[in-house]
């Protein structure tokens, strides 16, 4: 007999069931899922969150310190910048490619016989595809962001009141691409999509169902951000005790960023810690959004209800046989 999982995909959910799916599905396969986010994604997500840490520092020890910036200290910055977008844009195509792999294989395994092998089994490609996809959006975005700039310095002079309304509109449109092009990564891997199909094919799902998209994403940002500041929490109160000690010995910031070994050693543990944070909040909405995905296709497609006839028919044909 096949493995039928607990959770049903392809379900019209409304706005409550989407998000008590996502924590149940969470729920269930809580060992194996995080087991496999943390050690697929796990030591990516800590490179980058000690880089994150390291350009908070490296920036603060520029600002405070008593000098001028040099070019040197540009030239860091920029460095430091141009790592860190890059991280965010594989951050942004290894998690979803990580957690859709499992709930790929969630849907023919049991949650405790799925495998590591199982998820990154045509994770490059998948991986490739989704970077490929986040960069077309970037693009998109900037060449929306531009010509309205453009509309907006062009009629700076004319009317403020033309102003006020072209930067409202700006705002809109660039929330509905951004709102919209969250369903890329589930198209992707759901559907062994290419970026540039993959762009029309979340207009056309997201069409009459944007606000429910946008809530759900607004929504779980809201629980990420908490959880992300809990998992911070003890950076924040390492930081804190730092910037009152160099206040009490006479007010020199610049010491901030200057830490001893034990310090550096705790500055790892906290690394580790937050990059766990991230992880849940990450996971939390990529899963959401997946179930979204799910619920579109079935309200426009009906693709679990035909299967459902599909496997009736298997099944009917099948005690026909035993029949005869």
């Amino acid at each position: 007999m096949s493995y039928i999982p607990q959770i049903e995909f392809f379900k019209k959910r409304p706005f409550g069931d989407k998000l008590n799916a996502t924590f149940v599905f969470i729920r269930e396969n809580s060992k194996p899922f995080f087991k496999a986010q943390l050690l697929v994604a796990g030591p990516i997500l800590l490179l980058i969150t000690i880089i994150i840490n390291q350009f908070s520092f490296d920036f603060m020890g520029m600002g405070f310190a008593e000098q001028d910036f040099t070019a040197s200290d540009i030239m860091r910055f920029v460095k430091l910048y141009g790592l860190l977008v890059i991280s965010g844009i594989i951050t942004g195509a290894v998690m979803p490619s990580v957690i859709y792999g499992y709930m790929n294989k969630y849907q023919t395994t049991e949650p405790n016989m799925i495998t590591n092998n199982d998820i990154t089994s045509g994770l490059g490609s998948k991986i490739f595809n989704i970077i490929g996809f986040n960069i077309l959006a970037t693009i998109v975005l900037a060449l929306v962001a531009f010509v309205l700039s453009f509309i907006i310095g062009i009629t700076a002079n004319a009317s403020v009141f033309l102003v006020v309304i072209f930067v409202i509109v700006t705002f809109c449109l660039l929330t509905y691409i951004i709102v919209t092009m969250s369903l890329g990564p589930s198209v992707i891997v759901f559907e062994d999509n290419n970026p540039i199909d993959a762009i029309g094919r979340c207009f056309k799902l997201i069409a009459g169902k944007w606000w429910s998209t946008f809530g759900l994403m607004v929504v779980m940002a809201i629980l990420g951000a908490i959880i992300n500041q809990l998992f911070g929490l003890p950076r924040a109160i390492l930081f804190g005790i730092k910037a009152f000690t160099s206040f009490e010995e006479g007010g020199d910031f610049s010491q901030i960023v200057e830490m001893t070994s034990g310090e550096q050693a705790l500055n790892i543990l906290f690394s580790v810690f937050e990059t766990f944070g991230t992880i849940i909040s990450n996971s939390l909405l990529f899963i959401a959004l997946a179930f979204q995905y799910f619920n579109l296709v079935e309200r426009k497609e009906s693709r679990g209800l035909m299967s459902q006839i599909e496997s009736i028919d298997e099944q009917q044909e099948e005690e026909d046989d035993e029949v005869y």
